[in-house]
């Protein structure tokens, strides 16, 4: 089994790469300031990328290890600063020989996990939208066409969980136009224990530590998540997911308004849990902070 193929990738013919290259729209959602000034920057640009983020479990580090390794055997296709103090990008060409070695090297570290190979973790909607496209397109092709199609396929990045490069950050939770107090009691008399996973609080006037039962999950925002989302169903309140420690207390200072500071998931425990237990909720965890995303860039031709 080998699930990638090799595919022509649109890179921008532009003056200005900076521009070009933003970050996801998810970043910064309760911090309009941010893009407004990109607006200012990048003005009425025509187009919205996907991004999407595969993991895999290579504890060996045999893949990017591997490739990053043959940077000087690559032709450098883009290496520019990122705005918005987004850091630094390049990118090099995975060609002839170099990329027929990649892929046997893919399908031999997919015999191995053959359990669970990959495991998205960031795009999801964007994922969803590429197979929204090919279902629509199989409508109007046959059977041989749709196997063959470019549309079959998403592009992804491909990242080891194991790199030390990639951080797992935690996404925290906001709830504004809500009687914080009546939540906070709630979310204590149905889902606290002693000895539970422990979550700050952070409301205008006050602050605190509530322990979440264990019991209920293995992780911490599950047992968040699921509480929130009940109790907004019969509840005043609109949540929405932070990305940042300071961030979330300067949101929690306004009037009706809590926020809550998780723990970031440890990269171990990724695999393990999505084998056992199925997806994770969402917004779990972020590839760093905000200003460390990646940004989109590339592209590709699908019809």
């Amino acid at each position: 089994m080998n699930v990638f193929l090799p595919a022509d990738i649109l890179i921008p013919d532009v003056e200005s790469m900076e521009k070009w290259s933003v970050i996801a729209c998810d970043q910064f959602s309760s911090q309009p300031e941010y893009w407004k000034d990109v607006k200012e920057t990048v003005g009425d640009a025509p187009v919205e990328l996907l991004h999407v983020l595969l993991l895999c479990d290579d504890r060996s580090d045999g893949l990017m290890k591997w490739l990053s390794g043959k940077k000087e055997e690559m032709r450098q296709i883009y290496n520019f600063n990122l705005m918005k103090e987004g850091g630094h990008i390049s990118g090099w060409l995975v060609s002839g020989k170099l990329a027929k070695d990649f892929e046997k090297k893919i399908t031999s570290y997919e015999n191995i996990s053959a359990e669970m190979p990959y495991a998205v973790g960031d795009g999801n909607h964007s994922l969803a939208t590429a197979k929204v496209c090919y279902e629509n397109y199989k409508k109007t092709h046959s059977d041989t066409e749709n196997a063959n199609a470019p549309a079959r396929y998403a592009m992804v990045e491909l990242e080891n969980i194991h790199d030390k490069a990639l951080k797992f950050s935690p996404i925290h939770r906001i709830v504004t136009e809500t009687d914080e107090e009546a939540l906070l009691d709630e979310l204590q008399k149905t889902c606290c224990a002693p000895n539970g996973y422990p979550v700050q609080w952070y409301t205008k006037e006050r602050q605190g530590v509530l322990y979440l039962n264990p019991n209920k999950s293995r992780l911490a925002v599950a047992i968040l998540q699921n509480f929130l989302d009940e109790y907004l169903k019969n509840h005043r309140g609109q949540m929405d997911y932070i990305h940042g420690e300071e961030a979330l207390k300067n949101l929690a200072e306004k009037e009706n308004a809590v926020g809550f500071l998780l723990p970031a998931m440890e990269k171990r425990e990724l695999f393990p849990y999505v084998t056992e237990s199925g997806t994770l909720p969402r917004k779990t965890f972020s590839m760093g902070h905000a200003t460390e995303k990646r940004y989109y860039l590339e592209a590709r031709q699908i019809r």
